[in-house]
């Protein structure tokens, strides 16, 4: 499982960086024209996705240690 971790990680980081490369393109190629500020809106739209599915992922991996720690023993749990 580790490893499927790691690889939606690192597929998830790379999703992130060319999308951030789009935005920046399309930002050093904006003239004005309708079709450089549709080129820019849909670099900001995959942005956006990406960043969200960041989000989802970091969450759901946050919920799933949660449960984890919730599924140990309780006299673990409180013997601090």
């Amino acid at each position: 499982m580790a490893s499927m971790n790691t690889v939606n990680s690192v597929a998830l980081a790379k999703r992130l960086e060319d999308a951030e490369v789009a935005v920046q393109k399309a930002y050093a190629e904006l003239d004005g024209s309708p079709r450089s500020w549709t080129v820019l809106d849909s670099a900001k739209r995959s942005y956006r996705e990406a960043e969200a599915d960041a989000v989802v992922m970091l969450g759901a991996q946050m919920a799933l240690e949660l449960v984890g720690s919730r599924l140990t023993p309780p006299e673990s749990r409180f013997a601090n």
